[in-house]
């Protein structure tokens, strides 16, 4: 299915993306080992996602960002923090669409798929890529362009058996691009290359999203989600030249740029927070702030759940004008979500003894999944939102077939231990050393 000819147009334009993309330099021409496939035999389809689908699967997201963010507390300590489980989940939909027996089964439970996932994700991707709009100059004022755009890519080793079924699940229902990728030939250029796709996909708001030493010449596959997001604000916003005094959970206080406006929208005070949705251009997007009560905050953080939105989103009213004041903020956040997803469930797909993408290719038990990467990035004024995130799952090698194992010479001519052990567990039956081996 695959060959390593080059595309002479691609090539120039690899090598100029992996040029600009890290600070560090370039490991060879990177051009030579990644070549476009013309091997998808659909072209993307209408879903044909039920409604009730589609919220029951949202509700759903809810339940697993704040799961996440809460697994990811070591990483992010007290510190800003943002996740994007759709990136996440329609990244990890097309390595599920290549998935069988509790692989399968993990990666299901942990990220609440079912048997309309692939149709819901399609339906939803399609449905925030039609919120584009054209910036409008009034005789007055500008109103800024609406920009919503995500992308799937897919790099695959040069490998004959790769499964036609499983890519053309990929165009049918994710558009995704797929390059053949030899990751033997250079794994630091290449992983330097698709960096600078996810960066070029996000408008530079999310770079090096592979991290140094995360491709290596074993690995099999690459499967990312980009999204980026920009609007302005439905309603005008103001900028105080009063700062705002914002208290941290530690006691201490730090002046911010403040913001304020005051219009009628959607608010509810309840359960120990308060909630208020904030429009975006065109009513098309919202931002909801929701503000625990004073001291409240950890209790909030723990419960907040799909139950707590569906409520939120049941009781919210008009009935008031909101004079909100918040803070101007902008961040960027980095995850490593193995350890989080093993936490949520998600052991055997990154087992590599037990995980079986088998409907990827036609050997059983050959991948397993390495590591998984997100990088989000905000910033919110007072002219509106920019969001970005991008999601990289890095897909292992079982076996070390492209790496020949090295020649290590060993004697046991002094004191050693020995461990006599089961091997699908490792469980140690025996354990002892030797000290003397002539001593009865």
């Amino acid at each position: 299915m695959f060959n390593k000819t080059t595309c002479c147009s691609f090539a120039l334009l690899a090598l100029a993306l992996s040029a600009c993309s890290d600070s560090d330099s370039n490991n060879g021409d990177v051009a030579d080992f990644i070549t476009p496939v013309k091997s998808l035999t659909m072209e993307r389809s209408a879903s044909k996602a039920s409604d009730s689908e589609v919220k029951s699967f949202v509700l759903n997201q809810y339940d697993l960002n704040f799961d996440l963010l809460r697994a990811s507390a070591d990483q992010i300590e007290q510190k800003n923090a943002m996740i994007s489980t759709f990136s996440l989940q329609t990244a990890f939909a097309m390595a599920w669409a290549g998935a069988q027996s509790t692989t399968y089964s993990d990666i299901k439970n942990a990220l609440n798929f079912d048997g309309s996932t692939h149709e819901v994700l399609n339906k939803l991707d399609v449905l925030i890529r039609s919120k584009n709009k054209e910036a409008i100059q009034d005789t007055d004022y500008q109103v800024d362009a609406v920009e919503v755009n995500t992308s799937n890519h897919i790099y695959l080793a040069p490998r004959e058996d790769w499964s036609s079924a499983w890519l053309d699940e990929l165009a049918y229902n994710y558009g995704a691009g797929i390059e053949s990728t030899d990751f033997e030939a250079d794994p630091e250029g290449i992983r330097k290359y698709i960096n600078s796709v996810v960066s070029q996909d996000t408008h530079d708001r999310i770079k090096d999203l592979l991290p140094q030493g995360s491709i290596k010449s074993t690995t099999m596959a690459v499967l990312t989600n980009a999204i980026y997001f920009k609007s302005p604000w439905r309603d005008e916003v103001y900028q105080s030249d009063v700062p705002l005094a914002f208290h941290k959970l530690d006691q201490s206080t730090v002046d911010v740029t403040q913001l304020n406006i005051s219009k009628q929208y959607n608010y509810v005070a309840q359960n120990h927070y308060q909630a208020v949705s904030m429009p975006l251009r065109d009513n098309d997007f919202n931002v909801m702030f929701i503000l625990p009560d004073e001291g409240s905050f950890e209790k909030v953080q723990s419960t907040l759940d799909s139950k707590e939105m569906d409520e939120i989103f049941t009781n919210v009213t008009t009935k008031a004008i909101i004079d909100l004041k918040f803070p101007e903020f902008t961040f960027d956040t980095s995850l490593e979500l193995s350890e989080p997803l093993k936490k949520l469930g998600m052991n055997t797909p990154f087992s590599m003894t037990d995980a079986d993408f088998s409907k990827m290719t036609t050997e059983k038990n050959a991948f397993y999944i390495d590591k998984v990467f997100q990088k989000t990035f905000i910033d919110l004024n007072k002219k509106g939102v920019e969001a970005a995130a991008a999601t990289a799952i890095v897909v292992g090698e079982n076996s070390a077939v492209m790496d020949p194992p090295p020649r290590i010479n060993m004697t046991l001519d002094r004191p050693f231990f020995f461990v006599i052990y089961e091997t699908s567990s490792r469980t140690p039956l025996f354990l002892g050393r030797v000290m003397d081996p002539s001593q009865k």
